[in-house]
């Protein structure tokens, strides 16, 4: 009674009894054949870190499954398991039970079971194979020399840095040189923001191209004078000195958004350009082309003679989507104005906006005007021309919107 009500509280117990002997004689061949005198027992607390609920409540939302699997007695885990939040901790399999089931037993139970109790090298890595075969991406993490054939075996093994053993850590894929959980959820939030923008710098690059394109084909068919095209060589080149940088540093570091950790673990089989992304960047791309290109035509079409006008009014629409592309593509689920306050305090963002209007600045009101073919627009075409960028990207803004009452 008194070692399940100091299990129940979550101790480590330990029997402390004693044994007089009056010779070297006396002493039995094996333990087991001691007459002993219990003097009591001892618990020992080891308690979890203050953050590892909040931490456990986070990869719950994010659907990752904590499973807890020790060599203590099953009770103190449970009650352990009941202190940090963790799901199912009244369902419990011991070493004993995992020696008797087949391995299409076991896959059903770690469906719902999320202790393991009592258990030795071999049933952890039955435990590892039994979820890798329910398919599951498995990430085990341990410190002991009994640890490292699982932490091998795992998709991620995770030896502890501090305490670990030389062993564990030469079969680990990772160390953890705090020995701090939260560092792994921290983790896979950087990973998820990682992937993120790599996917968002992937889907810009098929959107802010397509205009050029487009542009450097329709305006042939439609039987342009060379002279008066749209985009020169000279202009895309001065594209892709937006373009590059804001591919490769400012979308690449953005923080997370707020949702990362309320997401479900996408497919490991799953694409990274996904047919969503492709026709939401194809999408974006087409309309941005359609506002610049509309703006170029009608305004060469009004007056023939003033090409390096309608040339720079369709020029800065596309510069100007560039930079408004940013802040709408932050997120798919954020609003504009909620990604801009998430930026405020990143220089490299500031840096970005402020050198795209620093060049529209530069190749319009000044000298280089004229060897790049263009001219400075008036107080009211620069005003049309910055309506008609906001129009030809804002528009995902609905988008968003619809997004989110329908997930409500």
């Amino acid at each position: 009674m008194q070692l399940t009500r100091m299990s129940e509280e979550g101790l480590r117990v330990i029997a402390v009894a004693t044994t007089t002997l009056q010779t070297e004689e006396e002493i039995p061949e094996h333990i087991t054949e001691c007459r002993l005198t219990l003097c009591g027992l001892v618990g020992l607390a080891d308690p979890p870190r203050e953050s590892v609920k909040s931490d456990i409540e986070t990869c719950k939302k994010a659907g990752i499954r904590v499973v807890m699997i020790t060599g203590d007695n099953g009770i103190t885990a449970s009650a352990i398991a009941k202190r940090i939040g963790m799901e199912n901790c009244d369902h419990i399999i011991t070493g004993d039970m995992l020696n008797k089931m087949s391995d299409e037993e076991l896959r059903e139970r770690v469906k719902t079971v999320s202790i393991f109790s009592r258990v030795i090298p071999e049933h952890k890595m039955r435990i590892v194979k039994a979820f890798q075969e329910n398919g599951e991406i498995v990430a085990m993490t341990g410190d002991g020399v009994n640890d490292a054939p699982a932490l091998k075996y795992a998709d991620i093994g995770i030896a502890m840095g501090k305490r670990g053993s030389e062993v564990a850590r030469e079969a680990a894929d990772l160390i953890l040189m705090d020995d701090n959980f939260t560092t792994i959820v921290e983790t896979v939030r950087d990973g998820r923001r990682i992937y993120d923008n790599i996917r968002k710098a992937v889907g810009y690059i098929f959107t802010i191209h397509i205009p050029i394109a487009f542009a450097s084909l329709l305006a042939p068919m439609l039987g342009v004078n060379p002279a008066h095209l749209l985009l020169l060589p000279l202009h895309v080149v001065l594209l892709e000195l937006l373009i590059d940088p804001t591919c490769s540093i400012v979308l690449e570091r953005q923080p997370a958004e707020m949702d990362i950790m309320e997401r479900i673990p996408r497919n490991p089989k799953e694409k990274m350009l996904t047919a969503r992304i492709l026709s939401k960047s194809v999408l974006q791309g087409v309309i941005i082309f359609a506002a610049s290109f509309g703006t170029y035509y009608f305004m060469l079409h009004q007056n023939s003679n003033q090409a390096s006008v309608a040339r720079s009014m369709g020029l800065v629409v596309i510069m100007l989507s560039n930079l408004f592309l940013v802040q709408v593509n932050s997120s798919d689920r954020d609003y504009t104005f909620q990604s801009v306050r998430r930026l405020a305090h990143d220089k490299m963002m500031w840096a970005a906006n402020i050198g795209t209007l620093a060049m529209i600045a530069l190749i319009l009101y000044s000298p280089l005007n004229s060897f790049l073919k263009l001219a400075p627009l008036s107080v009211g075409n620069l005003l049309l021309v910055i309506a008609i960028a906001f129009c030809a990207v804002f528009w995902y803004e609905l988008v968003k919107l619809v997004k989110n009452h329908k997930k409500i």
